[in-house]
């Protein structure tokens, strides 16, 4: 099996190493070192299957002192640290330098200075995909043509891609404790105190900013999946600009091309979301139920939503826009597990990865609105966003709903630009803004652009009815899914990894009680024997885990269970679950 290096969708693993040695004197003017790379690797086309590759090319002496003065010079700060391979000295006595021995002790010495390399926390050489990592490591290997012509096989087994969390915390403060708390030694106190408090902060900080650069890596990525050019130069100042300079390159961009900003949120977490519910919201009043929520008042918000100043005036904008966004991120997740099979299909992806993706969404522990997230946005809001990015060339890219899905916003297709700023040190995220024509330069409109001026203030009061009217539109897309949903093909294969996390997730939960972790099992096997029922086993599983941990469960034993029919009933009864707590949010506001 061949893959192409465009395909690959994440990088698990990579090891570089000096596997041996060759010299032949009536050949080559001095010895050669066998340079073999070996990495573990999702695609696109394999979803969240596990492969690994391997190949190997020769290197000479002076090719590997090239790699150490290109890194130092590129890094002069970060190799300090590392030592320089030693010289390679020609030992004409008794022809000594073409010795195995010889050459044996000169592998060695070049593993020991790769694996400096690698380990180097701030090189990141390894990271192959990384569009702003250096590519020296990357070239020094033949990544690109090495990949393309080893023989491409599937890791048995895997571990990582497997681990669930039904408690965001242990996620976000990376906790994965697989052993009972009582049975760890405590240490002793003067054990404590004898460590620095100096070294542990500067572990802290030094695995703080590890995650970071790994969180801006995949969302680098991510974007580069959706076609957005990338700035491959290492050497360029973009990847350590401050925010105020991205964000005021990115707004001249907009005014050469016709653009000005109409709302920027706060710079933090779902800015995208912002963007979208500000632009709604200014095609009619501000919803009712979300300024009572927030003033504890029931007067109208019309004068407040028809003054643009008083609208944009800062804190109270952005404290009613945040109840809004809360509301649109629940129903992006649970639309986008309604429908989790078809967006998978569409982006290559398997059913369980993307509902891994839209259960940290829903957590929280996903603080980004990336290229899925903003597709299904669209979908469900029938918007046509331009997205006008920051990149050296400012490109254009459109993102329209996806065919086959339904809308559960009633009105016609509306049209938005936004203005986005790509992920870096100081945004990791990324960031959105919104845009519209600026109406004082004379720059010809699009056809979507003029018939949105022109529209009447009448039809326009018809595009928006709020968050209430969403959640009612959501109602019946749930009736009609459940009601005609194709039943799906059961895997073995992931069906065996994937009940083990799930075990090991329950676990943990528990707290690693055994009698509750026993009476999860009970109830688990009455179900799947048929003795109790599955609205039964859904209560039990919101009792013992809470709402949200019992959906989490349930949209993943859909993929355990093997008999078609309690994998219906199940989603049957979760779906309706859903349905019960929107009728009740969405019924109050009607009397």
């Amino acid at each position: 099996m061949r893959v192409a290096v465009h395909t690959i969708r994440e990088i698990l693993q990579v090891r570089v190493h000096v596997a041996g040695s060759q010299f032949d004197r009536s050949l080559m003017p001095q010895p050669e070192f066998l340079l073999s790379t070996a990495i573990v690797f999702c695609t696109e086309q394999h979803g969240g299957t596990q492969l690994q590759a391997s190949w190997r090319v020769f290197r000479t002496f002076d090719e590997f002192q090239g790699l150490d003065t290109q890194l130092r010079r590129a890094f002069p700060q970060d190799m300090h640290s590392v030592a320089r391979p030693p010289p390679h000295r020609r030992r004409t006595w008794l022809h000594r330098h073409r010795s195995a021995k010889f050459l044996a002790k000169r592998c060695a010495e070049l593993n020991l200075y790769l694996e400096c390399l690698v380990r180097s926390p701030h090189l990141r050489l390894t990271r192959f995909l990384d569009p702003r990592a250096p590519l020296v490591l990357r070239c020094f290997c033949n990544f690109d043509a090495g990949l393309l012509a080893a023989e491409v096989t599937v890791v048995r087994n895997p571990v990582r891609n497997w681990d669930l969390y039904l408690d965001g915390n242990d996620t976000r403060n990376g906790l994965n404790n697989t052993v009972d708390d009582s049975v760890v030694r405590p240490m002793d106190e003067n054990e404590r105190n004898w460590r620095p408090r100096s070294r542990r902060r500067s572990r802290i900080e030094h695995h703080v900013h590890n995650v970071k650069l790994d969180e801006l890596e995949a969302n680098l990525i991510d974007d580069k999946s959706r076609n957005l050019i990338m700035c491959v130069k290492y050497e360029c100042a973009c990847r350590v600009a401050p925010f105020r300079v991205v964000y005021t390159q990115l707004l001249r961009m907009l005014q050469l091309r016709g653009w000005k900003q109409v709302y920027a949120p706060p710079n933090g977490a779902y800015t995208a979301l912002y963007c979208v519910l500000y632009k709604l919201q200014q095609l009619n009043d501000l919803d009712k139920r979300l300024y009572d929520a927030f003033t504890g008042s029931g007067r109208s918000l019309s004068p407040i939503a028809n003054d643009p100043d008083v609208f944009e005036s800062g804190a109270t904008c952005h404290e009613q826009l945040s109840v809004g966004v809360h509301y649109l991120r629940q129903t992006l997740v649970h639309y986008g597990l309604l429908h989790a099979h078809i967006l998978a299909n569409h982006f290559l992806m398997t059913t369980v990865d993307l509902k891994r993706r839209l259960h940290d969404l829903k957590s929280q522990r996903q603080s980004r609105v990336g290229a899925i997230e903003l597709v299904v946005v669209a979908t469900i809001l029938n918007l046509s966003i331009l997205l006008v990015t920051n990149d050296h060339e400012g490109s254009e890219h459109q993102i329209l709903p996806l065919a086959g899905l339904r809308a559960i916003r009633p009105g016609k297709r509306i049209h938005m630009t936004f203005g986005y700023i790509l992920p870096t040190l100081a945004c990791v995220d990324g960031f959105y803004l919104l845009a519209e024509r600026d109406s004082n330069r004379s720059d010809p409109a699009s056809p979507w652009q003029i018939a949105a001026t022109t529209r009447s203030a009448r039809s326009r009061n018809g595009l928006w009815q709020g968050l209430d009217e969403m959640d009612r539109q959501f109602m019946v897309e749930i009736e009609r899914t459940i009601s005609n949903a194709p039943v799906w093909e059961f895997d073995c294969s992931i069906a065996e990894s994937l009940n083990s996390a799930i075990l090991d997730a329950v676990w943990d939960d528990c707290h690693h009680n055994p009698s509750l972790f026993s009476r999860f099992q009970r109830h688990a096997r009455d179900f799947g024997k048929g003795i109790t029922s599955a609205r039964h086993f859904m209560q039990y599983l919101e009792v013992a885990f809470g709402l949200d941990g019992a959906t989490y469960l349930v949209d993943f034993l859909l993929h355990v269970l093997p008999e078609k029919k309690l994998r219906t009933q199940l989603s049957h009864v979760r779906w309706m679950r859903l349905h019960v707590q929107l009728a009740r949010r969405v019924v109050p506001d009607l009397h």
